[in-house]
């Protein structure tokens, strides 16, 4: 049986959209009067998001499955979305939302597994392209193995992180919904044909953006690693927490 189980899946049209979700919670009285930001930032790392609020000047959008704050210093035009959940269909919908707003970036940040051998914990990697072992972008594109981010993003990414002096990698990375089924037979085999880095969330937001015509993008901080034969778990939290949120302070910067 091919997936999605219904013939050509991709090519249909959706009876609830996000804009109509976007309309309803207006009239809920979500969103208020403010302004969509043209770039948001997906933090998936809850430790980053515990003090937000304190740390960064901003207003608190309300109506969305998550905390989205507007930054301040930015006038609003960078948004970072915090507590909503992992995995692609979570990430879809909320990029689905973001763009029926109006966003025009979007951007994941978080920690992910290293794939090869020569990425320690605590490198950064921006993710350029993801392979598709997960379901949600096959509802958006016709099945092929990868799906790429946006060209111009990364290149944008790349240098800020060069102006703020961060050495970082760019490449592909495996996006998978069953993190806790990652054989060695696979690491393996992805770690052979290049592939950096393993998440979640990166083929179905880039589905969306290519579908949607908006720009993504990923930026990781690798974590643990499946580059050995067995799981190596993060050697130093505290590192990788100060690694996160200096990335987020550079995104800010874009």
């Amino acid at each position: 049986m091919s997936y999605p189980i219904y013939p050509d899946k991709y090519k249909l049209s959706a009876m609830l959209t996000a804009e109509k979700m976007i309309e309803f919670r207006r009239r809920q009285g979500g969103l208020g009067n403010l302004h969509a930001p043209e770039m948001v930032i997906l933090c998936l790392y809850k430790g980053v998001m515990k003090y937000f609020s304190l740390k960064y000047s901003s207003k608190r959008a309300i109506g969305f499955l998550g905390d989205l704050y507007l930054l301040n210093k930015t006038n609003g035009k960078i948004g970072v979305m915090g507590n909503c959940g992992i995995g692609s269909p979570v990430i879809a919908n909320l990029a689905e939302e973001m763009i029926a707003w109006g966003a025009k970036r979007l951007v994941i940040l978080s920690l992910a597994g290293g794939l090869q051998s020569d990425l320690q914990s605590g490198n950064i990697v921006i993710g350029n392209r993801a392979l598709r072992d997960e379901g949600t972008s096959y509802h958006y594109l016709p099945a092929e193995k990868y799906v790429d981010a946006s060209s111009k993003f990364v290149s944008d990414l790349s240098s800020v992180f060069e102006k703020n002096n961060l050495p970082h990698s760019i490449g592909g990375t495996w996006s998978t919904d069953a993190p806790y089924r990652e054989s060695r037979e696979e690491a393996q085999h992805y770690q052979n044909e290049g592939i950096m880095a393993v998440d979640m969330e990166s083929a179905g937001l880039f589905a969306v953006g290519q579908v949607r015509g908006i720009e993504t993008a990923s930026v990781f901080v690798i974590g643990d690693s499946l580059a050995y034969p067995d799981w190596s778990a993060p050697p130093d939290m505290g590192a990788l927490h100060q690694k996160l949120k200096t990335c987020l302070r550079v995104l800010t910067e874009l």
